[in-house]
């Protein structure tokens, strides 16, 4: 099947929508199935946390993967119609030792299940890996006028490492020097905020003139969203955490809204992206924020991924599904150049392995 580049009809869509009816087919067509992998042989620990932030009225839902010696029954979380899943053992006993924190932020429209096929890899590699839920932008519970509101999601991120430090269940195996933040599209802009990135409103109202159908600006024109309403003390505002020692930045929203001076006092930072030019998504200008963080060989372009290669690998029918519920929905499960979406996602793990080991967040031999 060839991948169909610049589509001129991508624009119509917003990826919120896209996600939302997957949602609504994935629980539709809620089924079990073989194409998810089972590993019996290195399975990973999984709890499910929910931590309530009272001060701002923000409920967050976790899953949270470790590394584990226990031998029980594996099972598959998060599989459907359209994406495969995830295996772990849940509930099972955490190594009583000293582990790094991982936090995950997910995109607009997404859920802490998304990067399912990369969790378990940071696990096995000895860290307790949280994601979350983002209220106002996940699945079921997202539009245009919350997603704007961006200074939620690192608000969280922060929210998340203090609740995960005060668990009497996790925080006597966090090493509190060894913290890191992962994030894809919008979850990129958390992960790039909470290392210290600034947004600039004026930036993204200029970018959103200059490239009005590009699909983000494209969402919050037709969410009508008037980004001179937006409260720019918190827009602009800075969000970084100094427990966070380095993040990994994948394919993010508002790349071209940072301002250049706050990347010279951030965490260290790896940035991961198809090639702007290839974008069938819409050219989100990432380059412009490689070069303005002067990222060097830390900025990793994957040339023949695209925007949604990055979330969970799809199964055959999803393509055909995602068709059927929504014109263009199947953008979602595009196949990708070159090689498969599992071989994309191992490669990329390994590009966040490798970051995350030289800037001693991981060791460098697993400790799970």
């Amino acid at each position: 099947m060839k991948r169909i580049r610049n589509l001129p009809t991508f624009v119509k869509i917003s990826t919120l929508v896209i996600l939302l009816l997957f949602a609504a087919v994935a629980l539709a067509f809620r089924i079990g199935s073989p194409d998810t992998p089972v590993d019996i042989n290195n399975p990973v620990g999984l709890l499910e946390k929910s931590y309530t932030d009272t001060g701002r009225d923000r409920q967050l839902e976790t899953y949270v993967w470790y590394p584990t010696e226990a031998i029980g029954l594996v099972e598959v979380y998060e599989d459907n119609a359209v994406f495969k899943g995830f295996s772990a053992i849940k509930n099972a006993p955490l190594k009583d030792q000293k582990h790094p924190l991982i936090i995950m932020s997910h995109g607009s429209g997404g859920n802490r299940g998304n990067q399912g096929w990369l969790a378990p890899d940071l696990a096995r590699q000895g860290a307790i890996v949280v994601a979350a839920n983002h209220p106002g932008s996940t699945s079921r519970d997202s539009a245009a006028a919350t997603n704007i509101l961006a200074w939620n999601r690192p608000q969280d991120i922060s929210f998340l490492i203090d609740s995960v430090l005060a668990d009497g269940e996790l925080a006597q195996l966090i090493d509190p020097e060894r913290i890191a933040v992962v994030g894809h599209s919008l979850g990129g802009y958390t992960s790039f905020a909470i290392g210290g990135g600034e947004l600039s409103i004026d930036q993204f109202t200029q970018y959103c003139q200059d490239f009005p159908d590009n699909p983000d600006c494209a969402f919050y024109r037709n969410g009508e969203v008037d980004f001179a309403q937006v409260d720019r003390s918190k827009f602009e505002k800075n969000y970084k955490d100094d427990r966070v020692s380095a993040v990994v930045v994948i394919d993010p929203a508002y790349a071209k809204a940072f301002k250049a001076e706050s990347l010279e006092n951030r965490a260290p930072t790896l940035l991961i992206a198809p090639p702007s030019a290839e974008l069938d998504f819409g050219d989100l200008k990432v380059d412009y924020l490689a070069q303005q963080a002067q990222l060097g060989e830390n900025y990793i372009e994957m040339s023949g991924a695209y925007h949604f290669t990055y979330l969970p690998e799809c199964k055959p029918i999803g393509y055909y599904l995602l068709s059927v519920v929504e014109k263009d929905g199947e953008l979602l499960c595009l196949p990708e150049e070159g090689q498969s979406r599992a071989e994309y996602h191992a490669e990329t793990s390994a590009f966040i392995v490798d970051f995350l080991q030289a800037e001693t967040i991981l060791s460098e031999s697993k400790e799970g």
